[in-house]
């Protein structure tokens, strides 16, 4: 299923403006320029092209790098238009945000900068691929592994949370391995910080099968769509599939918002079956939505996150590096 983002309440100046913005943002960052790194070779796609693995020439530190043709925005026709504003919104939004941002769990932006051409941004490299090659590899993990990987990911989310900022993507493919085995939270495009106390947002947006019920229903949410989609990616990685799945869009939303949880398979463990049936409560006034609850529940018995936050707790899995020079 594909990633779709039609955001109702985002800004939407023309696009001269979004370019202005843009070249603000990279000016402030600047510290180096395209001449400083030698292109190697095509990583992946994100949501807005391209990602190049690069090497500092002088320092020979590798990175991530993520491009924008100005000109494609600029000069887009009418039938293009949604698609290029779209891109463009990545990039401001990754640099608004991710400039934020520096924790152990997420991808930090290392470098902003442009030429007349194009706009750049140069992210840290995590070589160890995504966990959705890895998952897809083993069809799933064991209980060990996966509450490893949720731990992780749920410091990264307490702390989007209380910088306001809903992230809205949590998918295997978004999730990073770096060289040791740790994780990192990539692609903020579709990231949003939402305005006061009790900020909400009515955006749907997101992927397919990760969606949260108040998203397919329209309704106003918070940062709690993104323990939903946490709860689907523990189901995910413990029995090999999402809890919800249909070729046909509409049959899908459907099953999300009628279909009951099921807890049948072998691999779930009475407490993974009880965080799962709590995390993926329909209704989002029931949900168990608290990071700080969350880590209190069994399924994450034993599990030191003070240890974890600081990268002491030895990882289940240290990925295999080859070479990318």
């Amino acid at each position: 299923m594909g990633k779709l983002c039609v955001d109702s309440d985002h800004f939407n100046p023309d696009n001269s403006s979004m370019i202005a913005i843009a070249e603000e943002l990279a000016m402030v960052s600047a510290k180096v320029d395209i001449e400083d790194f030698v292109i190697l070779r095509v990583l992946g796609r994100g949501s807005y092209g391209k990602v190049m693995l690069i090497q500092h020439k002088e320092e020979g530190n590798l990175f991530a790098l993520k491009t924008l043709r100005k000109k494609k925005v600029i000069k887009t026709s009418q039938v293009e238009h949604t698609k290029a504003e779209r891109q463009y919104l990545f990039y401001v939004n990754n640099l608004r945000i991710l400039e934020k941002i520096e924790h152990p769990f997420i991808v930090t932006l290392r470098y902003a900068f442009q030429t007349k051409q194009k706009l750049y941004m140069v992210f840290e490299y995590a070589p160890g691929g995504e966990l959705f090659q890895h998952l897809k590899n083993l069809e799933y993990f064991s209980e060990e592994r996966a509450r490893f990987y949720a731990a992780e990911i749920l410091l990264a989310l307490e702390f989007l949370h209380s910088k306001k900022i809903v992230y809205r993507d949590l998918k295997p493919e978004n999730v990073m391995l770096d060289s040791e085995g740790h994780i990192k939270l990539t692609d903020f495009g579709l990231a949003k910080e939402l305005a006061g106390d009790h900020g909400v947002t009515n955006t749907f947006c997101g992927t397919d099968e990760y969606l949260a019920p108040e998203i397919i229903l329209n309704k106003g949410y918070n940062s709690s769509v993104d323990i939903w989609s946490l709860g689907i990616l523990i189901y995910e990685m413990l029995t090999g599939w999402t809890p919800w799945q249909d070729d046909n869009r509409k049959k899908l939303f459907e099953k999300i918002l009628k279909e009951a949880l099921d807890l049948s398979n072998p691999n779930l463990s009475a407490n993974a079956k009880d965080l799962l049936k709590r995390m993926l409560e329909k209704n989002v006034s029931k949900r168990l939505s608290s990071i700080p609850e969350i880590k209190k529940h069994p399924f994450f018995s034993g599990i030191d996150f003070t240890k974890i936050f600081m990268r002491a707790i030895k990882p289940p899995f240290k990925p295999i590096i080859v070479s990318m020079v």
